[in-house]
């Protein structure tokens, strides 16, 4: 892998510097792809709970609008 403190050797505080920032900028990707992971999660359910007709929201003992205000509860609370 590629890394800055490979590009440019420096003194070894530069290179622990980079490092702290790549270590940083790696967790903070990873944070930001988590959150779109459970955004589409979340999606995905209220959509899905949007499809379901009458029948089978009176088979769980849902109203439509229980079930719409819960999707777009859903999707604010990710």
């Amino acid at each position: 892998m590629v890394t800055i403190a490979r590009l440019y050797p420096g003194p070894s505080g530069f290179r622990d510097y980079v490092r702290r920032i790549e270590r940083r900028a790696a967790e903070l990707l990873r944070a930001a792809l988590e959150a779109l992971y459970r955004f589409d999660g979340a999606y995905r359910e209220a959509h899905h709970m949007r499809e379901l007709d009458d029948a089978a929201l009176t088979d769980i003992g849902l109203t439509r609008q229980q079930v719409n205000r819960a999707a777009d509860r859903m999707l604010w609370r990710v």
